[in-house]
């Protein structure tokens, strides 16, 4: 009896014996019980005590029990009301129910059992309304904060994301500098010997000793040095000019039309001087036809992780190795597709990597350089910007292969597009 201590019990009803016999019965199980002898003294009664369950008779004087039952449940629909009727008031009963009774007692009540098994099934009803309550508000404030807690990964992850192409873009830019002084410093010293020749020849001239040998050996001379600034300006103008647009390419996401072949070159021009430190080949193959509308810096983005991830994590021991970029236009289901093969022919894969190759921040260079987010990239690049499929194959030893295959947006799908 001691579960029901604290659990309160309204019962409503005008006959006092019906009402006392009740709050006797209930009393004896532990329930603490209030009575009230008519409608509005139970009213004010629920509004002062807020019991767990009401008991109501539905005819009453002043206020019959369906009156009780429209306040209670517009006030607190949450707490269970039984009503109790006499047998011959079947249509009463069933408008109780329509109102939002929980349930109903014939009366006169035979057997006190099926009167302490309603109230239990009413307590036991809200319980589980109440926990079923709470779990809502629970589950609604879980997925409040895994909300939160998403937008801030999506946004931790955008950071990331744009950390690493800057970082990318960074390094770029540093190689190409390394790479412009070369041709750059090779002007400068042919311009300053061509000044020096110069002035000595000044000198020559102003004495009067200007022999016409003299004249022959400078004209030779400048046009092997003006000859030799030409080349290396042009070879610094060519890295200038494809950095440019590999530059601006990476920071837009602007559509435009392009030949694929000569974009993915130019990538690689860019990418030189990380290549060529290393000694490895870069190989591109094509079918020929290769003039897309679509995103370059994305195909930009696309070569360079993946070099780079073939760089930093296929090679190993000092190995020379290659690298192919085999491009092809091929037509499947009445859609323009270009099959984009890359391989290299590094230590190759484990089943275990290639199964997490594309998860963020996975990486097998923790702490050496390596953040994870390159294939991660990679795989975001080709099946959200580019809407195509991209899928590992390798073995250990064997090299690695990344097939995609990518849609070519037709002409009449990209009003953008010249």
């Amino acid at each position: 009896m001691g579960e029901n201590t604290g659990i309160k019990i309204l019962t409503i009803d005008d006959e006092p014996y019906i009402r006392e016999s009740i709050k006797s019965f209930l009393e004896d199980f532990g329930f603490d019980v209030i009575a009230a002898e008519d409608g509005r003294n139970g009213l004010k009664l629920f509004e002062s005590q807020r019991p767990d369950l009401v008991l109501c008779d539905l005819r009453m004087p002043e206020m019959d029990g369906l009156e009780v039952l429209e306040a209670v449940t517009k006030t607190s629909p949450e707490t269970p009301i039984i009503v109790v009727s006499g047998a011959g008031n079947i249509l009463d009963t069933v408008e109780a129910l329509r109102l939002g009774a929980w349930d109903y007692i014939i009366k006169p009540i035979q057997d006190m059992n099926v009167l302490f098994h309603a109230v239990g099934k009413g307590l036991e009803r809200a319980r589980l309304i109440r926990e079923k309550n709470q779990y809502q508000q629970d589950l609604e404030k879980a997925n409040a904060r895994l909300k939160t807690s998403l937008d801030t990964l999506e946004r931790t992850r955008d950071q990331l994301v744009q950390s690493e192409k800057m970082a990318a873009l960074g390094g770029l830019v540093a190689g190409v500098a390394h790479e412009i002084n070369t041709p750059v410093g090779i002007g400068v010293t042919a311009a300053s010997f061509l000044q020096s020749k110069t002035e000595t020849l000044q000198r020559l001239y102003g004495k009067g000793d200007l022999k016409r040998s003299d004249l022959e050996n400078y004209l030779a001379t400048v046009d092997e040095v003006a000859h030799s600034i030409l080349i290396n300006m042009e070879r610094a103008a060519e890295l200038i000019s494809s950095f440019k647009q590999v530059a601006v390419d990476q920071s837009s996401q602007e559509q435009r039309c392009f030949n694929l072949e000569a974009y993915i070159r130019e990538v690689l021009l860019s990418l030189g001087p990380k290549i060529k430190k290393t000694g490895h080949e870069v190989e591109v193959k094509s079918s020929g036809d290769m003039e897309v509308s679509s995103y370059p810096g994305a195909y930009s983005q696309i070569v360079s992780n993946l070099v780079i991830n073939s760089l930093l994590h296929g090679f190993k021991d000092g190995k020379k190795g290659r690298m192919t970029i085999d491009i092809r236009r091929h037509r499947e289901n009445d859609q323009d597709q270009i099959l984009f093969v890359y391989q290299d022919t590094g230590q190759g894969m484990s089943l275990e990597q290639i199964a997490k190759v594309f998860d963020p921040f996975y990486t097998t260079m923790r702490g050496r350089g390596g953040t994870g987010l390159g294939m991660s990239i990679v795989f975001n690049l080709v099946t959200q910007t580019l809407g195509g499929t991209i899928h590992c194959k390798s073995s250990p030893g064997r090299g690695v292969e990344f097939i995609m295959e990518i849609p070519v947006p037709s002409r009449e799908n990209n009003p953008g597009g010249e």
